[in-house]
């Protein structure tokens, strides 16, 4: 029988969608959206799954009793303590909601690209803005890898010999098994806690970034018509199907990723305020390489806090333009006597339907990801700093 050809593949998408089924297949996840044998190892995908998520879960106890046992020595680390605690428990959870919702997330993809379908140079911009994020992924990835390995490296085993001190404590004292346990948690975290939550960042603006190009689609529709001034009826009901299936598509990636656009920016916020505290003891005390360590984290927060806020709000902007050229609109042909009473009334008609919508992503029904409240984030973030060091 021959293989039924899925119609996605020829929107030329198959780098980033291969590139999409590697990364979250390490997590036993399917997110991307080209596949056409979905079913077929269903079995495989979910022992896979729960054989990642029991290691994950076994790891993420075990490290914080390992770091427990350190708080007793070290009582100034637990602001520490708590912020990796928090962010650990955060990507385990955001790992199952994913799995959870892994159909329903796969849909609205779906939705989002076959929408882009009829604009190829949106489809292009999709593509390269994509390629870009991955390129992001690999400098913070291999930036947090490579400090990792080289504070371990020039520490003479700073990292083992806290397991070993642990694990003595403990009653055990077998330095190989301290030595493998220790590897095991590193990796794992590295992977299952760091490196998810980074491509979860990546995936969440991709699909951002989608919906922003949908709204741009339907502007240059818009502004179309009315550089023609030939908004009839049944283009009037066009825009308008399009419009609000475009904002129900951003309430059910809101809804779909609802609370953890919430928990992300809280966990960012918090890994920013703890590593900008860090990195104030460290410049006295510690070498280049501890210092460089809180350094990168600072800026793998920063970047992906900032890249979550901005993609976002692109939705909030795209949205509210056509407001803007509608108002704009009104105001030009208000002044032509000759203009059309039926294009005036269907004009009028279209205008109330979009503002009756308040278009963004939603955290949570807090509050909408736009510019203001990424500034609200930022001055957050920055009066911690300031009170910090000015009660030095």
């Amino acid at each position: 029988m021959a293989e039924r050809n899925d119609p996605v593949q020829n929107l030329g998408l198959e780098l980033i969608n291969r590139v999409w089924r590697v990364l979250f297949g390490i997590f036993g996840l399917r997110l991307d959206i080209l596949s056409s044998k979905h079913d077929s190892k269903c079995w495989k995908q979910i022992i896979f799954a729960v054989f990642t998520r029991l290691l994950h879960a076994i790891t993420i106890l075990h490290f914080i009793v390992v770091f427990v046992y350190r708080h007793k020595e070290h009582e100034n680390d637990l602001f520490g303590l708590i912020s990796m605690t928090y962010s650990h428990l955060i990507a385990f959870y955001t790992a199952i909601i994913c799995l959870k919702r892994e159909k329903k997330i796969t849909a609205a993809y779906r939705k989002i690209v076959f929408n882009l379908s009829a604009a190829e140079d949106l489809l292009k911009r999709f593509d390269q803005r994509t390629k870009l994020y991955f390129f992001l992924l690999i400098i913070t990835t291999a930036s947090l890898t490579v400090n990792h390995i080289a504070k371990e490296t020039i520490s003479n085993g700073h990292y083992l010999r806290i397991y070993r001190s642990i694990h003595a404590q403990m009653g055990i004292h077998n330095d190989c098994f301290s030595d493998i346990t220790a590897l095991i948690d590193y990796c794992v975290i590295l992977v299952f806690s760091y490196l998810i939550m980074d491509v979860m960042f990546i995936y969440f603006a991709h699909l951002c970034v989608g919906l922003a190009l949908n709204f741009v689609l339907v502007n240059r529709c818009l502004e179309t018509e009315l550089r023609a001034i030939s908004l009839t009826s049944s283009k009037l009901n066009v825009l308008r199907h399009r419009y609000e299936n475009i904002s129900g598509l951003v309430d059910e990636i809101s809804q779909l990723f609802s609370p953890l656009i919430l928990l992300w920016i809280s966990m960012l916020v918090l890994n920013l305020c703890f590593d900008i505290r860090a990195i104030k003891s460290a410049s006295a005390t510690s070498g280049v390489i501890a210092y460089s360590r809180f350094i990168v984290h600072i800026f793998r927060a920063a970047i992906f806090l900032l890249l979550i806020s901005k993609i976002a709000s692109q939705i909030n902007t795209q949205a509210h333009l056509m407001k803007r050229k509608l108002f704009t609109k009104v105001m030009n042909e208000s002044r032509d006597e000759d203009m059309s009473k039926a294009f005036y009334a269907n004009y009028q008609l279209f205008g109330e339907t979009i503002n009756s919508f308040n278009v963004g992503i939603s955290v949570s029904g807090l509050f909408t990801l736009n510019i203001k409240s990424f500034i609200n984030i930022v001055a957050t973030v920055l009066t911690y700093t300031i009170v910090l060091y000015q009660t030095a």
